[in-house]
């Protein structure tokens, strides 16, 4: 018996005049990774809840689904919502307790599991105290402490860095590979998640319209030049044969010719950050002492660092949602901040009341959810709908936490393009950002943060081109010459 077996799976949310999943049929075989892509909306979050029914979402429900699998472990795109105690051990130790396990086989499961992830050196940590990578790494070990034979991963490492994101995606290999693992996984950063799957599924419109090897997944999506082709990594949408992976695309650098960087004008301070020093609690280290920080008018100012680095707390100031002990922090205007879990900003019953009417672009795609539950949208949905509250503020300065969070690729593009207009229109926008990609294709300018100060900043293509690591597959690949697809032609 296959792993997962879906037939003609239908499912409409309460109060909803459309279906979100319209006859979905699937099947994964023991042992396979399934990567699933699709734009925002496209129904990949329910079918995954679907499968486990513990979380499977309320609603109208036709058709079959078969889990030849005994234990199914889940880990969402929201990173807190992952974790249920107050500590890793606890974390490690819930699910089997919740099973029925006793104290000793509970303990013994807790320590295989900690051993196996590496999980010794804080498992006596609170969960308040992780980054956003190791949250995530525990959450993935929490769903495996039982033995799950089936892993739903729904956009896993959307919230986390380069070097979080690729250390995640190797444990997720290493527990099929070692382990046996059957494995789902919805994503929109596939660039690390296309060369482990065994196959990806494209859905659209709560259906799955092709299915097949990543390579033939690739090729299609570049031939029909559908709207995911852009979710590809660089190198595959530019270069013949659509390579997979960063060592077939170094085999095809020659071919490139290469355009001029363009910088925009200074158009001077609206942001500016002298000295400060903030800590979340007395007695406990410093986030920042001595950190300067400027953003300019008029531009997309974008702030790059690991988990943990600060780059929210820093946002967080600036909004002055939090205060500094010391240095000051002068703004030209209003601000308004968009938080990583945007849910919260969420107080009303349906889109259209949360959005009141308010004159908002087209590409933001809200008209079709207006009778939606701000609460039943999918992740990238809920980014919509919470940027459209922070355009409706009117704020002279716009701080977004991860904007591209859970955000598909296409309309990435679209966010960029509503991102430039605001900033051509006056406004300074600051986002903090893992997506390196997006930085370095539509920001102006970047700043790294680390160990609480500013290590670097810089006009985009600049501090990009000057990176060997933390910067962009296309820089990597070009030794700093380009920075992205639109800095690069190909010889034909």
């Amino acid at each position: 018996m296959a792993a997962v077996e879906i037939k003609n799976l239908k499912f409409s949310y309460p109060l909803s005049d459309s279906e979100a999943l319209n006859g979905v049929n699937l099947t994964v075989e023991r042992g396979e990774i399934c990567l699933i892509i699709g734009e925002s909306g496209s129904g990949k979050s329910t079918l995954l809840r679907l499968l486990k029914k513990e979380i499977a979402p309320f609603g109208k429900m036709s058709g079959e689904i078969n889990v030849g699998l005994k234990t199914v472990g889940f880990v969402g795109q929201n990173i807190e919502s992952n974790i249920i105690t107050n500590s890793v051990g606890s974390e490690l130790a819930f699910s089997p307790q919740n099973m029925g396990f006793g104290r000793m086989r509970t303990h013994l499961a807790v320590a295989e599991t900690a051993s196996y992830f590496d999980l010794g050196g804080i498992v006596n940590k609170s969960t308040a105290e992780l980054s956003g990578g190791e949250k995530q790494t525990v959450a993935l070990a929490a769903a495996f402490t039982t033995g799950a034979e089936l892993l739903l991963l729904d956009e896993p490492v959307s919230q986390l860095d380069p070097a979080a994101s690729e250390e995640f995606i190797n444990l997720v290999l290493k527990l099929n590979r070692e382990q046996g693992a059957t494995v789902l996984i919805s994503g929109h950063r596939i660039e690390g998640l296309l060369p482990i799957a065994d196959k990806a599924a494209l859905m659209e419109r709560g259906k799955i319209i092709f299915c097949g090897s990543p390579r033939e997944t690739a090729e299609f999506l570049v031939k029909t030049d559908h709207r995911m082709k852009c979710a590809l990594p660089q190198y595959t949408q530019v270069f013949e044969g659509n390579p997979l992976s960063f060592a077939q695309a170094e085999k095809q650098v020659g071919r490139l010719m290469y355009k001029d960087f363009i910088t925009r004008k200074n158009n001077g301070e609206s942001v500016c950050v002298k000295g400060i020093c903030f800590t979340y609690k007395k007695g406990a280290p410093d986030v920042f002492f001595g950190l300067d920080y400027t953003a300019e008018y008029g531009k997309i100012n974008a702030i790059v660092g690991a988990n943990g680095s600060g780059k929210t707390t820093l946002l967080k100031c600036i909004a002055s949602i939090l205060k500094c002990y010391g240095g000051k922090i002068k703004s030209d205007g209003k601000t308004a901040y968009m938080p990583q879990n945007v849910q919260t900003l969420f107080l009303e019953e349906t889109v259209a009341e949360e959005i009141g009417g308010a004159d908002l672009p087209e590409s933001l795609r809200l008209e079709q959810l207006a009778d939606r539950n701000p609460f039943d949208l999918s992740g990238g949905e809920a980014q919509r709908l919470a940027l459209a509250k922070l355009i409706s503020a009117d704020a002279d300065i716009l701080l977004l936490d991860e904007p591209t969070k859970s955000v598909d690729a296409p309309f990435c593009a679209e966010l960029a393009e509503i991102l430039r207009g605001l900033a051509d229109g006056g406004k300074t926008v600051i986002i903090a950002t893992h997506d390196l990609e997006f930085a370095a294709r539509y920001a102006d300018n970047c700043a790294f943060l680390f160990n609480g100060r500013i290590a670097a900043s810089a006009p985009c293509r600049e501090f990009f081109s000057t990176l060997r690591i933390y910067t962009t597959s296309i820089s990597k690949l070009t030794e700093g010459k380009a920075v992205c697809i639109d800095d690069i032609e190909v010889k034909r």
